[in-house]
């Protein structure tokens, strides 16, 4: 049943009881059965307040948050475009009340920390792509963004979301997406956090008749870092879209966690998921294709490949397809594996150094991904693949 509107204190103190009686998951969570919390259990964390550096920017796109805190917004001035606090927006507040999954130890730890949030109601196509900045740092503060994207019918925006900062700190974001009939969301995501930090977010996406998601996203940084997406396609002829590539060194820990609902006929769901593991780094990919038995003609797809350079990475790849329905095209598929050894030698043949043909063959890899995404989105996501390369 739907929540009644309510203030932010309301639902933050209702996840804070939840988080003190739950607390973090453990291996017996199947959800969480690979990604191993020990490393934030172990710490203790102080929330972030507002910082005293200078937020606000000139660019009339920018949205910054500083270690979650959002900073002025004032110079947003986007037709088309309304941005106020989450405190101000009850109505939205219940429906985020209503989207986040129980006791779902992300949702309710950001939630019990965060004192406010960010509302943003879409009335009209934007053409320019909008720009969420997060700035971390500090050792052992965490930061716990709130935000709420409401495009309305036949509303359209772009979206570039970028994750940076420094310090041994956690990052948990929490962001809901209401795409109403026909309204239209291209949402390009970068964690390039430094690698001494942990990042767990959680993205709830719910998606109305013939609204359009298509979700990008490259990881590359942090010690351990979880995107959690959570889809919603609950009225006819819905798409949602989600492309991936995860990049790990050393020991770091990727975790790119997937769930998508079919509850309404006609509705599509393609996921592709590329990955690259080096030296001790590890990484699981789930995701979960759930299908009503009244969603008929849905049709959800998803392909998961991991690029394997060390002996000692390791992938764990699960893919569920739990499907009532009878008249569905639904498939699944995954690949582990080495850089092919015909391919090396041809590009090392042709006179490219070793070490040169790897680095041509791990971005052929990648780029497959998002090579069909248009500009500003390709090259931007392309440049953290570009960075983290060149950083082997």
């Amino acid at each position: 049943m739907p929540h009644e509107p309510m203030s932010f204190d309301h639902l933050s103190a209702a996840a804070a009881k939840r988080h003190e009686q739950n607390g973090w998951p453990g291996s017996r969570h199947e959800a969480w059965r690979f990604t191993n919390l020990n490393a934030i259990k172990a710490q203790s964390f102080t929330p972030a307040k507002r910082s005293d550096l200078p937020g606000s920017s000139e660019d009339k796109n920018l949205i910054h948050f500083i270690n979650g805190i959002s900073q002025n917004t004032d110079n947003i001035n986007i037709s088309g475009l309304n941005i106020e606090s989450l405190n101000a927006s009850p109505d939205l507040i219940s429906a985020l009340a209503d989207a986040v999954p129980d006791d779902h130890s992300v949702a309710d730890f950001a939630l019990a920390h965060a004192s406010d949030g960010v509302a943003l109601t879409v009335t009209r196509q934007v053409n320019d792509p909008l720009v969420f900045r997060f700035s971390y740092e500090g050792d052992g503060i965490s930061s716990h963004p709130v935000v709420v994207v409401d495009v309305k019918p036949g509303a359209s925006l772009n979206i570039l979301e970028e994750h940076l900062g420094s310090g041994a700190g956690l990052s948990a974001p929490l962001m809901l997406f209401r795409l109403g009939e026909g309204a239209n969301l291209h949402h390009a995501r970068r964690l390039v956090e430094d690698e001494s930090r942990y990042h767990l977010g959680l993205n709830l996406i719910q998606l109305s008749a013939k609204a359009y998601y298509h979700g990008d996203m490259v990881m590359s940084g942090g010690s351990l870092s979880r995107s959690e997406t959570q889809v919603c396609v609950s009225a006819p002829d819905a798409e949602a879209y989600l492309n991936a590539v995860y990049l790990g060194r050393g020991d770091q820990m990727r975790d790119v966690t997937s769930r998508i609902d079919h509850d309404a006929p006609d509705g599509k769901s393609f996921q592709r998921i590329h990955g690259i593991l080096d030296d001790n780094a590890k990484a699981v990919f789930q995701g979960k294709v759930k299908v009503a038995r009244y969603a008929q003609k849905t049709d959800g797809n998803q392909m998961s490949r991991t690029l394997i350079l060390s002996r000692q990475a390791e992938a764990n790849i699960k893919p569920e397809l739990e499907i009532y329905a009878d008249d569905v095209t639904c498939s699944h598929g995954a690949t582990i594996g080495e850089i092919d050894a015909d391919q090396l030698f041809y590009l090392k043949s042709r006179g490219i150094s070793d070490e040169d043909a790897r680095q041509l063959l791990i971005e052929a890899f990648l780029v497959d991904v998002i090579d069909e995404l248009g500009d500003p989105q390709r090259d931007w996501l392309m440049a953290a693949i570009k960075e983290w390369i060149e950083g082997r």
